[in-house]
């Protein structure tokens, strides 16, 4: 029960009933409720979360012994292979997940397949893009989670539909201004579009979206971003404004992530100074 764990937290902490329960409910009701026997409208109940100086996600986190659930869990596992470019262990995480499909919204498993195909330079399969694509034609208001799920997802879509959708994503971010982590969620978007912009060679695109991270990354926190907004903006100077000005920047970014021990930046970087051909088609499907 929450009240339960709600109590072992206050202990925890060594806060009085009153410390926590103040202008929330009686000694009584607050007595009862970390006995289990009362509940405690959400309102309330958060009121209870701030006296205590934790959030609903921490809350959860230690209701559930310090542990993610299985669906979390399995979030993390592939989205942290996945931008660690693990790919084994990607596909052995959607494997497992696979087993399992009843733990995540089939959505879900669409995108990590679609991703899986994208890694191997495949179009998604049909079946899988048509639930991705329908999951957002059916939303009438974006969530933040919409909003990192589109981040996860741009590359696999088709192209002028992403182009569509970023800009649906961006109509959310003054309704998440304040929010925690709201500026590291778009500037993920930003720059994962941006990416596909330029594989495009949609260079007009991408100019405007990259001044877009760049207002973005202005935040001391944004230092990781930082450097993504300067390996873009040397990637379109490079491929399309001024060669030689872009190689130098694409060294300095080089150096800079070498410094970070960012190897994958490292081998883009290396990649694309040894062969600086965009397909304008790769990723419209």
């Amino acid at each position: 029960m929450y009240g339960e764990v709600i109590k072992q937290i206050r202990l925890n902490k060594n806060l009085t009933l009153k410390a926590v329960y103040l202008d929330v409910c009686s000694k009584t009701n607050a007595i009862k409720f970390e006995q289990g026997l009362r509940i405690l409208a959400a309102d309330k109940f958060n009121h209870v979360l701030e006296n205590l100086m934790i959030t609903m996600n921490e809350f959860q986190w230690i209701q559930n012994g310090y542990q993610p659930n299985p669906e979390h869990y399995y979030e993390y596992m592939i989205s942290n292979t996945w931008n660690s470019n693990q790919i084994t262990a990607f596909q052995q995480q959607l494997h497992n997940l696979e087993k399992t499909p009843q733990s995540i919204k089939r959505v879900q498993l669409a995108s990590y397949r679609s991703l899986q195909n994208y890694q191997k330079k495949l179009a998604p399969a049909p079946k899988e893009l048509v639930i991705i694509i329908n999951y957002f034609s059916n939303l009438s208001t974006w969530t933040l989670s919409d909003v990192r799920f589109f981040a996860n997802n741009c590359s696999v879509l088709p192209y002028s539909l992403m182009k569509n959708l970023l800009h649906e994503a961006l109509k959310v971010q003054d309704r998440y201004q304040y929010y925690r982590d709201s500026d590291q969620i778009f500037a993920i978007v930003l720059s994962n579009c941006l990416d596909v912009m330029i594989t495009n060679a949609d260079y007009a695109a991408a100019s405007k979206t990259l001044t877009l991270l760049k207002q973005q990354t202005q935040n001391i926190t944004m230092g990781t971003f930082k450097l993504f907004e300067k390996y873009y903006e040397a990637k379109l100077d490079f491929l399309h404004f001024n060669k030689q000005k872009g190689l130098a920047e694409l060294k300095q970014v080089q150096n800079v992530a070498a410094f970070l021990e960012n190897k994958q930046l490292i081998g883009e970087i290396q990649a694309l100074i040894a062969n600086p051909i965009i397909n304008p088609n790769q990723n419209s499907k």
